[in-house]
């Protein structure tokens, strides 16, 4: 053990603590770097957090000065700490006299029993004149403490006192008891409810309940408790480590509602407006329709399966709430749409079958809801209820190009590709967007298996080969879900 190692030991009082007296060991190094005023790395950290050893982290940290530090040590630790420094002082002493002594003893002459003797008296003596200062500034301090917990909890209760004779006065509930005490980062349990709640009333605080919150409690707390600290002390210190913990905690959060839905952020500058466009899908609230455009463009990265479910989600239930209170049917059909892009055919189903037939007095909304039926029947593998509600739609509106889109995907899926072809090729000529019939064409070649997707490649390209040319890139993998062929 080396004198550097020692003194830098006692200057933070953890000489009880082997590790710090242990020349080069990990904790020698981190006080050495404190102690030199040298930044800790990240791992030195955390190790300061892993050994229980808070106070030298947050000094490490700068929430707290060199002598808030050493104010606010516990009278347990300062005791072991005094006495194991009294220990290392009287070896050391030892270590002096004897190198002195081997020193100046003449060669072969033998050293007098008696200075032996006399040395191990005075080294026994210096102990227990070390060992009596070290219990006398121990009583010392912890009747200091004794006393301050006395002041602070008359001023507490003088306080209480005051704001009880207000009139309208309710007693804090305990997450303003919490709030107050800048504890918001700890789960409220009834002990600790009730420990607060005797702190601020000014009421006598059981031993038990004091070595409870010594060995359970935040750190912070038992010393206010304790009179190591006064409120005013305690303040800046527990607002420290409250929004430290807070922003873990924080952290913690928005990383599992990234995880929740599936998204990994390769550009970190989406992540402000991407956590808040989360927190609300969360809370139940719907994105705006510039939100949507946004995810849409800038946020694309974001879009994954299960966020664009939970939005649909969401869009879906406004819907049906607003067809429920006005009885538009034009809200139910956009509600089921919704329901369908959310993987809830079923639940539009129900809803479009729920329309009263007196609000169904237009051509136009009649094929709507047979539309909107008819694509609901095709995801639950309807297929035949499917086309008899698309044949009946396109008899109301024979302009509209949907119906024709909802009959040309249930017959491609059924492999009735040339009634297939014919019903798309009608929606184009009726203004049906090329790209999204396109789009819904590969979609249902997905999930075709082998036999249907080669059946299908062969009978478009035979239509148009230029048009159908991206069926030789498509790759023969493996589908998220089969389409049943009912013959």
């Amino acid at each position: 053990m080396t004198t550097d190692a020692t003194q830098i030991a006692n200057y933070y009082c953890v000489s009880h603590i082997a590790a710090a007296t242990i020349p080069c060991s990990l904790l020698n190094n981190i006080l050495s770097r404190m102690y030199q005023g040298q930044p800790l790395t990240q791992h030195a950290m955390e190790y300061l957090q892993k050994q229980k050893l808070h106070s030298l982290h947050r000094l490490a940290c700068g929430a707290i000065t060199y002598e808030a530090y050493i104010a606010g040590l516990d009278s347990t630790d300062l005791n072991e700490h005094e006495t194991a420094k009294a220990l290392n002082q009287a070896r050391e002493e030892e270590l002096r006299a004897r190198a002195a002594h081997y020193a100046s003893r003449p060669i072969r002459q033998t050293t007098p029993k008696v200075d032996v003797e006399t040395a191990r008296k005075l080294r026994r003596q210096r102990e227990r004149e070390e060992t009596a200062l070290v219990l006398r500034a121990q009583n010392a301090r912890q009747a200091e403490w004794k006393l301050q917990r006395e002041r602070n909890r008359e001023l507490a209760a003088a306080n209480y006192q005051s704001l009880a004779n207000t009139s309208g006065y309710n007693d804090p509930t305990p997450q303003e008891l919490a709030r107050y005490y800048h504890l918001e980062h700890i789960a409220a349990e009834a002990s600790l409810t009730l420990l607060l709640q005797a702190l601020f009333h000014g009421s006598p605080i059981a031993d038990s309940e004091m070595n409870r919150l010594r060995t359970d409690g935040p750190e912070v707390l038992y010393r206010l408790a304790s009179g190591q600290s006064t409120l005013e002390s305690y303040t800046p210190v527990a607002r420290a480590v409250e929004a430290e913990a807070l922003i873990r905690i924080a952290r913690a959060h928005d990383q599992a509602l990234y995880s929740k839905y599936g998204i990994s952020l390769k550009d970190d500058s989406l992540r402000p407006r991407m956590t808040q466009l989360l927190k609300q899908i969360e809370d139940g609230t719907r994105l705006s329709k510039n939100d949507w455009e946004w995810l849409g463009t800038l946020g694309k990265e974001c879009i994954t399966p299960l966020l664009r479910k939970a939005y649909h989600q969401l869009e879906a239930i406004f819907y049906e709430t607003e067809y429920q209170r006005a009885k538009d049917p034009w809200n139910a059909v956009n509600a089921c749409g919704h329901y369908r892009k959310s993987d809830e055919p079923g639940k539009a189903l129900k809803l479009i079958d729920g329309i009263s037939q007196d609000r169904l007095n237009q051509p136009k909304i009649q094929s709507a809801v047979l539309t909107t039926r008819g694509g609901a029947l095709r995801d639950l593998y309807r297929p035949h209820e499917a086309i008899q509600a698309g044949e009946r739609a396109h008899t109301l509106m024979p302009k509209d190009y949907r119906p024709c889109t909802l009959l040309g995907a249930v017959h491609m899926e059924q492999r009735n590709f040339e009634n297939g072809h014919t019903w798309y090729e009608k929606a184009r000529a009726l203004g049906a967007p090329e790209p999204g019939i396109d789009s819904e064409l590969r979609s249902i070649f997905q999930k075709l298996d082998a036999s249907g997707r080669e059946a299908m490649k062969r009978f478009l390209l035979a239509q148009n080969p230029v048009r159908y040319s991206w069926l030789n890139d498509v790759q023969k993998a493996a589908t998220r879900k089969k389409i049943p062929h009912t013959g």
